[in-house]
């Protein structure tokens, strides 16, 4: 029968290899789109970073799990062997260092997700709610990492003493529900930013159920958290599941910050084209309907004015006007495929270039509350003279 130490450890070295891979087709999905890897944006990077947080997790739960630590029944350490005695000061060194490493994994990937928000919503009223949510992130991380420090436990070395004098440095009780707390609220917070964007948005019913899914994944996130809150306050001592839970959490984390990134490379892989089926067309298209010219919806001249324009391209992508360049097309270039570029004269130009900007990448996102796709194109500035 497995112990559930090997138990956890096929489990940890299982999600691991998965993880890992997620991040690394994120940067080959990114180079598809930028051109280059010297083109990867801070994000990127930071999720680079991610690499050794989630190795640290799932180095310190394993040694967590055949050492122990200091959270022991009342009397036990008296009992211990010199080497017994040993392996729990080791072991509860890495719950220390666990800790440290599950909030850089969590904020790092909440960062990485913020950045990507705020791109979508340049120009936006959400990109306000986007900074806000930003801030309220940082000040609960060092919040948390303060209390977590110089306030639970005190002196420091107390994580690691065998038996401690305060109880507080063995269960970290006071810190889980606080960490808990910032984590569990920021997270909703960021799933309050896309979606409601996305549910107003004109677009086919069966896009929006993709966008929306896509973009719904940190319920995930929010579910791992509460489950690992759960049994590190209900498993007794000995017990091992809340360090699964740890393991999922990690995991569910770097998995959900990377998804939204990976159209690219799944289309090249699978041939599955461009996400967005239904270009734009102008004029009266094949069923002589000339309305069908913007299925999205196309507000006033004067609002397209007043909003930075978020383009919706025949690959799927969005992008802002601002960043958008005139493409060349051509294999080699190392740039997403793109439609060509329109001519101005039909009515519904689009500048489409290479993605060479954040801005350009593949949010699979739409732009503005109850706006359609390519709310302003060149054609419409024509229009609105």
């Amino acid at each position: 029968m497995v112990s559930s130490v090997q138990s956890l450890a096929i489990e940890s070295w299982t999600l691991y290899p998965f993880g890992v891979l997620l991040i690394a087709a994120r940067l080959v999905s990114r180079r598809l789109l930028l051109g280059s890897f010297a083109k990867l944006q801070i994000d990127d990077w930071l999720m680079v970073f991610v690499i050794v947080t989630f190795t640290g997790v799932i180095v310190s739960v394993n040694q967590v799990s055949e050492n122990l630590s200091n959270y022991l029944p009342p009397g036990t350490a008296e009992t211990f062997t010199p080497q017994e005695h040993d392996n729990a000061v080791y072991g509860s060194k890495f719950v220390m260092i666990l800790e440290e490493f599950m909030l850089a994994n969590t904020w790092l990937c909440k960062a990485c997700l913020l950045i990507l928000y705020h791109q979508m919503t340049l120009g936006l009223k959400q990109n306000k709610l986007v900074k806000l949510v930003g801030a309220y992130c940082v000040f609960g991380y060092v919040l948390v990492q303060i209390l977590y420090l110089a306030v639970w436990c005190r002196p420091i070395r107390q994580y690691w003493q065998v038996p401690v004098d305060n109880s507080q440095c063995a269960s970290y009780y006071h810190h889980l529900i606080t960490a808990a707390v910032f984590n569990i609220s920021s997270d909703l917070m960021m799933l309050y930013i896309p979606l409601p964007i996305l549910i107003k948005a004109r677009l086919p019913p069966k896009r929006k159920i993709i966008l929306c899914g896509v973009f719904s994944l940190g319920i995930f996130v929010i579910l791992a958290a509460i489950l690992n809150r759960y049994y590190n306050f209900t498993a007794g001592y000995g017990s091992l599941i809340y360090l699964n839970w740890y393991v999922g959490e990690a995991a569910t984390s770097v998995f959900v910050a990377n998804v939204p990134h990976l159209w690219p490379l799944l289309s090249r892989i699978f041939a599955l084209g461009a996400f967005n089926s239904l270009r734009r067309t102008t004029g009266a298209n094949s069923s002589g309907n000339p309305d069908s010219a913007h299925r999205f919806g196309k507000p006033s001249a004067s609002r397209s004015a007043r909003r930075a324009a978020h383009h919706l391209d025949g690959d799927g992508y969005i992008r802002t006007q601002s960043e958008e360049r005139i493409a060349t097309a051509g294999a080699g270039t190392g740039t997403w495929p793109l439609p060509p570029p329109r001519d101005s004269s039909d009515g519904a130009a689009v500048e489409m270039g290479p993605l060479d900007s954040h801005k350009s990448m593949g949010y699979m996102a739409t732009a503005a509350g109850g706006q359609g796709f390519g709310d302003k194109e060149k054609g419409e500035k024509g229009e609105g003279g």
